[in-house]
């Protein structure tokens, strides 16, 4: 069996087993122990969708022909779930697909995705299109936030844990496992998350106890002059990112934004903590390949840049990457 599990946005130094302090991940900790670090694992772009679908197809950029944010991956492009299931797998998404631009993917699904189950949804402040099966399961079970959320979008904070995307895809996860549990046939379940991206305050408030604020470090910030020797592409990000301008913001503000960024890491850690004991208890945990990576980082800062975009500091281009192998393969 494989569990592939995907944060989003999610740069390396953010996890103990990588060096952090500041952050409680016991349980990617202890997966780490049980499995492979990668300490030099790089992403083949900046932004999701292209690498995405790289890590989908596993071509690099000029092979799948997906560049940017909002461009479409080819219909003759196989997502490597085809593969697994025509080698009898049970394949099965929960969360962000993003192999194609937003838009693309809120109306339809890619032609060759290779999932036998597809509970698509974007982000957590996008409750619209004809694929958003986390809208869907909000409005059934938690209704009240529904309508919180399709008032405030990308405004809302403190997202209850019971009803919080991550909380969503774990959920669904630990069904199909269950589901699994008596079937022979092997299994390919991806849980996809959209945590700890911004915005940077939709986390549980409790979430907070997860992390030591006074040890968050501070940016890496570097001068004006600095920044203007750079590339022109840089410069630009440094003026215009997707959050505004770096002025916009003091240093407060970008601490603000790192605290909540990781207490979304101790949330997402605690949601994997849940999907993992699953496993176990379900007898499943020394039978099944468990990878976690991410697409990318997040600079939250440093080099006085925010977010990603066009720039390959490791702040945004090393990931964390984990494997746990099965018992019955050798390590």
């Amino acid at each position: 069996n494989i569990l592939l599990i995907m944060s989003d946005q999610q740069r390396s130094d953010s996890l103990g087993c990588y060096g952090s302090d500041f952050v409680q991940t016991p349980n990617l900790d202890r997966l780490a122990q049980d499995g492979i670090r990668f300490d030099n694992c790089y992403i083949t772009n900046t932004v999701c969708t292209p690498s995405r679908a790289s890590i989908m197809t596993g071509k690099h950029l000029p092979r799948h022909g997906v560049y940017r944010l909002h461009d479409i991956l080819p219909e003759t492009e196989k997502l490597f779930p085809c593969y697994l299931r025509d080698a009898g797998y049970k394949t099965a998404l929960f969360g962000k697909l993003h192999v194609s631009g937003r838009s693309f993917e809120r109306g339809q699904r890619n032609a060759n995705d290779g999932f036998d189950i597809y509970e698509y949804a974007m982000n957590p402040h996008d409750i619209g299109g004809s694929y958003n099966s986390y809208a869907q399961w909000l409005l059934r079970e938690h209704p009240e936030f529904y309508q919180v959320l399709k008032q405030e979008g990308r405004n809302v904070k403190d997202i209850p844990e019971k009803a919080h995307f991550t909380t969503w895809s774990a959920e669904r996860t630990m069904g199909f496992l269950h589901a699994q549990k008596s079937s022979e046939q092997p299994f390919f379940a991806y849980m996809s998350v959209v945590d700890p991206h911004d915005p940077y305050g939709d986390y549980p408030k409790e979430s907070l106890k997860g992390i030591c604020e006074e040890k968050v470090p501070y940016p890496n910030s570097i001068s004006e002059e600095i920044v203007h020797h750079l590339p022109e592409p840089i410069i630009l990000e440094h003026e215009h990112s997707y959050l505004g301008s770096f002025h916009r913001y003091s240093t407060e503000d970008i601490q603000e934004m790192r605290k909540g960024y990781y207490a979304s890491v101790a949330f997402l850690d605690k949601q994997i903590g849940r999907v993992i004991n699953c496993l176990k208890e379900l007898n499943l945990y020394d039978d099944t390949i468990i990878i976690f990576l991410s697409d990318h980082g997040d600079m939250l800062g440093d080099h006085s840049l925010l977010a990603k975009g066009a720039y390959f500091f490791d702040e945004c281009t090393r990931v964390p990457l984990i494997i746990k192998p099965a018992r019955s393969l050798p390590h």
